[in-house]
């Protein structure tokens, strides 16, 4: 999904405070279930902001909860057609044109959901669904296989016994031929590690946002881009000209209008500026950033901390709110947290998107991990800093992992697990 800061209608300010307060409130309201106080919230906050596809898409699941399928129909085709490349999004149209009862349309998505992503289950359990009841029973039984549907499965069989006689004087009628998705490719030599391996088609903003993560902590080198160096001995400047970073640690901020910085971190500065909290951010853990508004200079200085600098490029980044350091004006921010909802937990990540810069701040030396569609990865909340990329993250409930991996600490951590495509940062 394109995560591009929709234009905003000049004709009428908008009020960012005022649209993450309803944007919030209903994916709250989501959360626990409250289907019709999150579509009023998700309605007003996309009135504020019409073509957000983040409000678009969590306002097509409640219409889905709640059977209003006309008008998730409408919404998950604009998004499909926006981004013909994201399987979810077929994957989520496809079931919603079943339950209309539009099967042609309902097969030619969810078929596109598994070229794009073939090891997604619950693309294969509604085409099974499907198949099913068009009485293609083999190509059913085969996605239902894939899905682990047993009971299903057993089901299905059932229903294939009656016709075994004209089976076997018609063999096409239970044919279990192949799904070319689920064939297996021969083996191909291993390909040489290249650092720009992680990036898939041009003009793909969560690829190119994952690389740029990478190469801000890893301080790797990339022929085509402009690398963001942090070798002690040189100052260092982003894309932008309102951050630069200093050998001793110090980040100068120099900014015409605002700039939010985190809270007890700012060393000195100059200008008439003045710092006031920010709403949309209180309650989480990214609640010490303030606003600093005026013209001025700010040099901002995190004791014991490691400090790092990435420009987004119309791309997009999660950070644990803990961690964000400083952040442009010409940046997009919202809270979306990832919910452990069988112990009502969370970790507060802070959706930043557009075009500017923004500085991270971690504890230690951090990793960077990358993720692929064949190797998910498994992560404690409490570990988290950033990420970025076409990933995924849900929370894994598993108690065999706390005896093998590092302990969540005495706030009660949880493991999360990415799939897709992109890049973690981990401090653990």
């Amino acid at each position: 999904m394109s995560d591009r800061d929709p234009a905003v209608n000049l004709s009428a300010p908008f009020d960012q405070g005022v649209f993450l307060l309803h944007y919030n409130r209903g994916r709250e309201a989501f959360q626990e279930g409250r289907y019709g106080e999150a579509r009023r919230e998700l309605e007003s906050a996309q009135k504020l902001r019409p073509d957000d596809p983040d409000v678009l898409n969590l306002l097509g699941l409640v219409y889905f909860k709640t059977n209003a399928f006309p008008e998730a129909e409408v919404i998950y085709r604009r998004l499909a057609r926006e981004n013909p490349n994201v399987f979810i999004l077929h994957s989520n149209l496809g079931l919603i044109l079943f339950k209309q009862g539009k099967l042609d349309e309902a097969e030619e998505h969810l078929l596109r959901a598994v070229e794009l992503r073939p090891n997604y289950a619950k693309s294969h359990l509604y085409l099974g669904l499907l198949y099913r009841q068009r009485k293609k029973l083999g190509l059913a039984m085969d996605h239902l296989r894939f899905a682990g549907a047993e009971k299903l499965v057993r089901e299905v069989e059932s229903e294939m016994r009656p016709s075994a006689r004209q089976a076997a004087a018609d063999p096409s009628m239970v044919t279990t031929a192949k799904i070319p998705a689920m064939q297996v490719p021969p083996p191909q030599p291993a390909p040489k590690p290249e650092p720009q391996s992680l990036t898939t088609q041009p003009g793909n903003v969560a690829a190119q946002a994952a690389r740029k993560l990478q190469e801000a902590v890893d301080e790797t080198h990339f022929a085509d881009d402009k690398r963001i160096d942090l070798a002690i001995g040189r100052k260092v400047e982003g894309a932008s000209k309102t951050f630069a970073l200093h050998e001793n640690g110090f980040l100068e901020i120099n900014f015409a209008h605002n700039v939010h910085v985190k809270k007890g971190t700012v060393s000195s500065y100059s200008g008439n500026l003045k710092f006031v909290a920010e709403s949309g951010l209180l309650g989480t853990t990214a609640q010490t950033l303030v606003k600093a508004v005026g013209q001025g200079k700010i040099f901002v200085y995190e004791k014991g901390r490691k400090t790092f600098l990435l420009d987004l490029s119309e791309e997009f980044i999660y950070v644990e709110g803990s961690n964000l350091l400083a952040l442009e004006e010409t940046l997009t921010y919202r809270v979306e947290p990832i919910y452990d909802s069988a112990y009502q937990r969370k970790i507060d990540t802070v959706k930043i998107f557009g075009k500017g810069s923004l500085a991270i701040s971690t504890a230690i030396e951090p990793l960077t991990l990358r993720v692929t569609r064949d190797l998910p990865l498994s992560i404690s909340s409490t570990a988290l800093v950033a990420w970025t990329g076409n990933l995924i993250p849900t929370v894994v409930d598993d108690k065999s992992l706390e005896n093998v991996m590092i302990e969540s600490g005495e706030d009660g951590g949880f493991k999360i697990r990415f799939e897709g495509d992109g890049v973690v940062v981990s401090e653990q």
